[in-house]
């Protein structure tokens, strides 16, 4: 006779093998979940197996970015230390040839004299650039006599040739020669802006300042070993110098878009023109050139350590589009796709030297 019970027995086993089954598959998945997001503490593929520490310094401008990427990294590899730090440019380049870091930021390119320093010292290093900068010319919010200047206004301003000019008015003189947009207003000018260590301060003279002191040297009225006035308020801090332009109504200065960006409470952004109008920094107008200083963003690592477990992570996620979020975030514009890729390549292939 048909036992009544074993249809009942069936049904049970049935469903205890679903459930195993069940089971089985869920830790298939979590274990997969873990591998996507970094986050396997196995010690083989999951990116939290990564240890050690990693050094950055250079530019203020940049130090934002790294900042970002550096937090969201350590969030998937808590055995990773970081040190982070933002004394300027140059500073950044001089501690890459003691030898001191691993991996270096600038708001500018690598200059000639520089590299020729890390040659000297035994010292390769891998170009990568990062992100694109306009740099702010700025005063303060409550300024309202002014909205827009051009390369020649700038000179007569904070060129060497106004070294001791003390109030807008003096610089009238000048600027008219110049071919300004001039006369000025009066108030006392007050000038605050990146020191000599930052890539701010060189990439300002390049950009806005070269063309007009290289013609007045050449006219005997400049001095050709320095661009800008001696007499100002410098500092490596742009929060520094975000203050002093706030706290001054007839102030000036310059500093990188997203910091100016992200104080238009206190500090007004000025409109530049090189000849074709007046434009505002905004993202789009300096993603596409548009707005007339603006300028590349740059992180070198020393190739000697780019296969330090570490670094090479951290340098992957940078590079990764994950990572070019938090370029964006910390108020910066994203490369296009062809200089993104030159990055990409010099990183993947460990090219060596200058490349943009």
């Amino acid at each position: 006779m048909r036992d009544p019970c074993s249809s009942s027995r069936r049904a049970t086993k049935l469903v205890v093998a679903l459930l195993i089954a069940f089971a089985l598959f869920a830790v298939g998945c979590s274990s997969s979940d873990d591998d996507l997001s970094g986050e396997d503490s196995s010690g083989e593929d999951g990116a939290a197996s990564n240890s050690g520490s990693i050094s950055v310094t250079g530019s203020s401008t940049v130090e934002p970015i790294t900042n970002l990427l550096a937090e969201a990294f350590a969030a998937k590899n808590p055995k990773v230390a970081f040190s982070v730090a933002g004394p300027g440019s140059g500073d950044g380049h001089k501690a890459a040839c003691a030898g001191e870091v691993p991996i270096w930021n600038s708001s500018r390119q690598i200059k000639d004299s520089e590299a020729e320093c890390l040659a000297e010292a035994g010292i390769e290093f891998i170009e990568l650039s990062v992100g694109i900068d306009g740099i702010s010319v700025i005063t303060a919010a409550a300024k309202d006599t002014i909205d827009c200047l051009n390369f020649a206004d700038l000179y007569s301003l904070v060129g060497v040739e106004s070294t001791g000019f003390s109030s807008w008015t003096d610089a009238n003189s000048l600027n008219a020669e110049l071919g300004g947009t001039g006369p000025f207003s009066g108030g006392a000018l007050e000038i605050f802006a990146p020191g000599e260590e930052s890539g701010t301060f060189d990439s300002f003279i390049e950009i806005a300042l070269e063309d007009v002191w290289e013609g007045r040297v050449e006219e005997g009225h400049a001095d050709e070993n320095f661009a800008v006035r001696p007499d100002y308020n410098a500092s490596a801090n742009d929060n520094v110098i975000i203050d002093g332009i706030a706290g001054n109504d007839s102030s000036l200065g310059w500093v990188g878009f997203a910091f100016a960006d992200e104080n238009r409470d206190v500090v007004k952004l000025l409109e530049i023109d090189d000849g074709d109008g007046c434009v505002a920094p905004t993202p789009e107008t300096i993603a596409s050139a548009e707005f007339p200083i603006a300028r590349f963003l740059y992180t070198y690592i020393d190739a000697a350590q780019a296969s330090d477990p570490a670094i090479k992570a951290f340098v992957d996620f940078m590079l990764s589009d994950e990572g070019q979020i938090y370029v964006v975030e910390a108020g910066y514009v994203n490369l296009n796709s062809t200089d993104l890729e030159q990055s990409r390549s010099n990183w993947t292939n460990l090219t060596t030297g200058k490349n943009f």
